[in-house]
């Protein structure tokens, strides 16, 4: 039978880290790993169109001197643009101070992802937790760390790896330096993005009040007042923000995710939809299935390994080298073949009820933890679990190896590796055992990743390189002609004084083209400017600057069931466009490109 109970997980509180030659080679290798992908994948990352540009354009614009939600529009915390600044302020604005600020940002999310592995007991789990969050990391889309849809997300990873270390290190002392740490990374992830921050402060409370418990509850004063500076420091910026233009400007007309801005009312549901986090009897009802379906699976391992009679049984050797040839024909087949094959083995390897094991999971700990009779600090795992709960719980039914999940699936990864040594047998068996058999199910769990990730897509090899002035990237040969078109254009209007407005996205001209933004509304995409109030400011600004261009793309937006700008959405604002503007030609002669815009002309 197989231990459902949890009890054969390690309670590494009274244990002293034991690093060893394996758990130094897995440092390592780990590092190897990141180098080896950076370099193969360099500028093959981001969108020149989707969200990546405000994330280049945003941080030059402060560099310009301009402020934050007051001059150009921003939709998350201050904290990631400003720290963007700074670097361009220090390294040049060059696109490959974000692709090492991103890329650094991955490995030591990795980093700590692998150390935090090492503190419960299970260096395997941490490694391969690593190893997956850098293979998400540098996938070829907008969703990856050196230039993602949004550098928030990428810090906030970073940070919140940081503050699931910190909170496991403060479980094995009575110290207050932990817990102190532990404050500011939570206020720093509060700075970043609302929902890191929220996730790491229930968190410390949660820490706080579990060590009162278990020492003196006098001590919830004083390990509370060690996190006040930090909290002090969220207030301070807070207030900052609202000085701007109050309360309603920060979070109507900025902050998207505010619960009751327009984005929210009006494509909240999709929106989170699209994340996973969407409760109906459907839902449930298929997360059920696969959740027995996986203990099936997992029953079955078990009765494998039960068969293995030697530590050093050639399965061991052979297995591995079987998934390996099965990952290579896998990734010969063609599409719909490949998909159906990995598809399969994701819904064992990274099924998308994933948080929901997990959930379960960190009920058992916590029961197992408050039935301890011992004056010894609170369990790291319950906590660990309880963590990655909180901070992906928008992925409740849809995490995946990519999108929008890699950057809050780390730590869950890591506590599903955990689990699934549930397969393992232990009874009657050695420490090398349960080593190799945990190597090979987190080995495995890496290659279905790999299969998945589009590093190595074969459609990067019609990629060429759009070099500019401030940086290079790699995109497809049509839309890196219409791009060099744009830019020479707007560069041209820049030089004779002339202001370019890009509708409705494609952020990234105003930073390869050296050139400004004319409005504070630097994006036009459905839910970002509601109607009434924010409308007429932003036509008035139009009015009052007499802006002469406008460069109307044709992108579009399906995923919100509104693809069309000006005809789906924000009607308002494109009627204005079009009663003041007249189009005059397109970039390039293609009939069907990829990517392409009309330049339309102020009418006089």
């Amino acid at each position: 039978m197989i231990d459902t109970s949890l009890s054969w997980l390690a309670d590494p509180q009274n244990s002293t880290t034991r690093w060893t030659k394996a758990t130094y080679c897995g440092l390592v290798a780990l590092l190897v790993l990141w180098a080896g992908l950076f370099w193969l994948t360099w500028a093959t990352w981001g969108d020149v169109t989707i969200d990546c540009g405000r994330e280049m354009y945003v941080a030059v614009a402060l560099l310009k001197g301009k402020m934050l939600y007051r001059d150009v529009w921003y939709l998350y915390g201050p904290l990631s643009p400003y720290f963007n600044s700074f670097l361009f302020r220090i390294f040049g604005v060059h696109l490959a101070v974000l692709y090492w600020a991103g890329s650094l940002s991955a490995v030591f999310s990795g980093i700590f992802l692998y150390l935090t592995g090492v503190e419960l007991g299970s260096w395997t789990a941490g490694l391969g937790a690593a190893a997956i969050v850098q293979i998400q990391a540098f996938e070829s889309s907008y969703m990856s760390f050196p230039l993602p849809y949004s550098f928030a997300s990428v810090y906030g990873c970073l940070t919140a790896c940081i503050f699931i270390w910190l909170v496991v290190r403060s479980c094995r002392s009575a110290k207050l330096t932990w817990i102190f740490g532990a404050g500011c990374a939570a206020a720093v992830a509060f700075l970043l993005k609302l929902e890191y921050g929220f996730a790491c402060y229930a968190m410390l409370a949660i820490l706080i009040v579990a060590r009162a418990r278990d020492r003196r509850w006098r001590s919830l004063a004083l390990e509370s007042a060690v996190t006040l500076p930090g909290i002090a420091v969220c207030l301070f910026v807070v207030g900052r923000m609202v000085s701007i233009g109050g309360v309603s400007f920060i979070t109507q007309e900025n902050i998207m995710s505010w619960p009751t801005s327009y984005f929210m009312r009006r494509f909240g549901k999709e929106w989170l939809a699209v994340t996973g986090c969407t409760i109906n009897p459907r839902v449930v009802g298929v997360a059920a299935i696969w959740t027995v379906a996986l203990f099936a699976v997992a029953f079955i391992a078990n009765r494998i390994l039960r068969l293995v009679k030697s530590d050093r049984s050639l399965f061991f050797v052979w297995v591995p080298l079987a998934i390996l040839a099965a990952a290579g024909i896998l990734r010969e087949l063609n599409f719909a073949w490949r998909n159906l094959g990995v598809g399969a083995l994701r819904r064992i390897f990274f099924p998308k009820q994933m948080l929901c094991l997990i959930a379960v999971a960190a009920c058992i700990l916590w029961l197992r933890a408050w039935r301890k009779d011992s004056k010894q600090l609170t369990s790291p795992l319950a906590l660990v679990f309880t963590f990655s709960i909180l901070l992906a719980f928008r992925l409740l039914f849809g995490m995946s190896p990519w999108g929008y999940s890699i950057y809050y699936d780390g730590l869950p990864i890591l506590c599903f590796l955990l689990l699934v040594g549930i397969v393992i047998p232990r009874s009657g068996r050695t420490e090398l055992f349960i080593r190799r058999a945990q190597m090979l199910i987190v080995f495995a769990t890496v290659v279905v990743v790999f299969l998945y990730a589009s590093i190595f897509d074969y459609s990067l090899a019609d990629r060429v390189p759009l070099v500019t002035d401030v940086g290079t990237i790699k995109i497809s040969e049509p839309k890196a002609e219409s791009y060099r078109a744009a830019i020479a254009f707007m560069k041209s209007a820049h030089a004779r004084g002339q202001a370019v407005l890009s509708v409705p996205e494609d952020m990234s001209l105003y930073f390869f083209a050296e050139t400004d933004c004319p409005t504070r509304l630097i994006e036009f995409t459905p839910g970002i400017v509601a109607p009434g109030q924010m409308t007429r400011k932003l036509m008035a600004e139009i009015d009052a600057k007499q802006i002469p261009y406008i460069l109307w793309s044709n992108r579009r937006y399906p995923e919100y069931k509104t693809p069309v700008f000006g005809v789906d959405f924000d009607q308002e604002l494109a009627d204005y466009l079009r009663s003041h503007y007249r189009p005059t030609f397109a970039l390039t002669d293609h009939k069907a490109p990829l990517w392409n815009a009309v330049v339309w002309e102020r009418l006089r």
